[in-house]
């Protein structure tokens, strides 16, 4: 249950060019050369590197050698543009995204912290060269982008992102739902509150099944647990539309916020035990420190 509120309709702002950049030379280094997949999955083939075979465009940067410029993207585009090809291996990635309506409260700050990290992981991974697909889901999947690469693959994951919005009410969130759309080998980012009776530990062990690697970033605020004053309230699942009256006081906020924690800590022992790539972030922290402690984290323990 959570303090009854209205989520924010204002379309979520995507990170900058620069910021997007920025980020996805960090997690290059993070990201490279780690080949988590399931026992007996061969690992894909395809990497931005040294190779034969024709990948994407990016614009040149210093260093790059002359002989990669693409000569007619060069005077299409008015910048330099090189040649990138295949090499080493990828891997195929899906990002699960959370649009249940607990992801609308308080004031859509955890709904527009997701989306960041979305649209960061997601170039990101293209940036290096996997192939990347997003899920959005609530009690079903709600919309779904399946995996492509380079740069029109995240211009469509950016439209998708913004034209998103979870409902103010009603729509729960079932993470299990999105078993089904993991076709093949694929690493899995989901990026949720995990807000549920048993913080969603079943439908993580479900699609444990289902992926070749699973990581876990729970998103969270000091406003879920805090009221801007004591009194009588209706307390309201939004998922569920089930209401409580209550009297709520300081010592009430307290035991809210120790019961979050403690929920936290329940999802973070078991992902430890179950070899899933766990972080809980709090959305007033920026994304780029979130998900690149994230990385850090995964990478130590793969």
């Amino acid at each position: 249950m959570v303090p009854a509120a209205t989520g924010s309709s204002e379309p979520p702002r995507l990170p900058g060019e620069a910021e997007l950049r920025a980020f996805a030379e960090t997690a290059a280094l993070l990201l490279t050369e780690r080949r988590p997949r399931a026992s007996g999955t061969p690992a894909a083939t395809r990497r931005p590197g040294v190779g034969l075979h024709h990948l994407d465009h990016r614009d040149y940067q210093s260093g790059d050698e002359l002989r990669h410029i693409d000569w007619r993207q060069t005077a299409r585009a008015r910048r330099p543009i090189v040649r990138r090809f295949e090499a080493e291996s990828v891997a195929d990635w899906t990002i699960l995204l959370d649009a249940s309506s607990s992801m609308a409260l308080p004031g859509a700050a955890k709904w527009r912290a997701a989306v960041r990290a979305a649209a960061a992981m997601s170039y990101a991974l293209l940036h290096i060269g996997h192939r990347v697909g997003l899920v959005a889901f609530g009690a079903r999947v709600l919309a779904e982008r399946r995996r492509g690469r380079g740069r029109q693959q995240y211009a469509a994951i950016a439209r998708m992102l913004t034209e998103l919005q979870p409902a103010a009410r009603g729509e729960r969130s079932a993470l299990g739902a999105c078993a089904r759309h993991l076709h093949g080998a694929t690493s899995v980012f989901a990026i949720s509150d995990f807000l549920a009776a048993d913080e969603m530990r079943g439908e993580l062990a479900a699609l444990r099944l289902h992926c070749a690697e699973l990581h876990a970033l729970q998103l969270a605020g000091d406003a879920e647990t805090r009221l801007a004053a004591a009194g009588e309230f209706d307390l309201v699942d939004v998922e569920t539309g089930a209401r409580l009256p209550a009297r709520v006081g300081a010592a009430d906020q307290v035991q809210a916020a120790l019961a979050r924690a403690a929920m936290t800590a329940r999802l973070r022992a078991y992902c430890l035990r179950s070899g899933i790539a766990f972080t809980d972030w709090d959305v007033a922290q920026a994304w780029q420190h979130a998900l690149v402690r994230h990385l850090v984290q995964a990478r130590a323990r793969c």
